[in-house]
């Protein structure tokens, strides 16, 4: 089903309770395009690793840059789509699963919690989506290893994956900080960027060039109070300042790539190198160089 925004829900497999993920029985594997074509979601949990690569994962309208080995943990309802942005590309396993179906049985502490995670409980926290291995070791294990069992559907593989799956997300849970009632901008996630599609789909493919609110306001065929608004609501962010920040959070992804100058990078997202090194100071208080010297994102 796609909306005529140009956010679409993906529901590309029919899970029950005697096929709670998929794919069984083999590895998908996904190459992000350099030109993704337009924000999605699922109603059910995706889990996914990278194994090589650098880009980014606009999620819920904010950019996450990821580079090498991590783990992606999107819930039921988060609007999403990935990008790799170097000549390589980047390698990518995903999962699919129905926590309400692979939980049916289940009456243990704490998989309640999992359940409601269906219903987009998960809209009244913080958590971080994208999990760099260095940082978090045991996500990386863990999804690998729930992949591998849902691919090799060895016996018992419901009862395991259950087992793997509740320790991943319980463990994913820790990271969660509850936000504010009064600070709760959230609301329909799905239903804001749904209005927004067209805008962050043209922002995604454009933000290296010089993109006017004129642009914007054409393109969103919204008034410009209202796109304002809306924006941010959705990335807490207004137009100009978002766009600032998807240049700059590709440029982190960009900058792990050492076979690239700092020139070149801030050419790739738009900016000439004065404007790069100024503009990045200002939104990381380190230059680019210090930045790459770094390596982290």
């Amino acid at each position: 089903m796609q909306f005529d925004s140009n956010v679409a829900i993906f529901d590309t497999v029919d899970l029950s309770i005697e096929h709670p993920f998929s794919p069984e029985g083999s590895l998908f594997t996904y190459y992000p395009s350099a030109s993704p074509k337009m924000f999605h979601y699922h109603n059910f949990l995706e889990l996914g690793y990278c194994e090589s690569g650098t880009g980014v994962f606009n999620i819920d309208g904010r950019p996450v840059p990821f580079h090498g080995r991590c783990t992606s943990v999107i819930y039921d309802g988060q609007v999403h789509i990935a990008q790799s942005i170097n000549s390589e590309g980047s390698l990518w396993h995903f999962l699919y699963i129905d926590l309400n179906c692979l939980f049916a049985d289940c009456e243990f502490a704490g998989v309640d919690f999992l359940k409601r995670m269906k219903f987009n409980n998960w809209k009244n926290y913080e958590f971080p989506s994208i999990l760099p291995e260095a940082e978090y070791p045991a996500f990386y294990a863990l999804c690998r290893d729930i992949l591998d069992e849902c691919a090799a559907m060895r016996g018992n593989a419901i009862q395991t994956v259950q087992g793997l799956t509740y320790s991943l997300l319980k463990k994913h849970e820790r990271l969660f900080a509850e936000m504010p009632a009064a600070v709760r901008q959230r609301g329909s996630v799905p239903s804001l960027v749904q209005e927004l599609g067209p805008t962050l789909n043209y922002i995604n493919k454009n933000y290296r060039e010089n993109i006017t609110i004129d642009d914007l306001v054409s393109v969103a065929k919204m008034s410009k109070s209202n796109l304002q608004r809306k924006m941010i609501a959705c990335t807490g962010k207004a137009p100009v300042q978002y766009i600032r920040h998807l240049r700059l959070k590709y440029a982190t992804a960009l900058l792990l790539d050492d076979t690239k100058t700092v020139a070149e990078i801030a050419e790739l997202v738009g900016y000439n190198l004065s404007s790069f090194n100024r503009q990045f100071l200002k939104e990381y208080g380190v230059t680019p160089t210090a930045w790459r010297k770094n390596g982290t994102i």
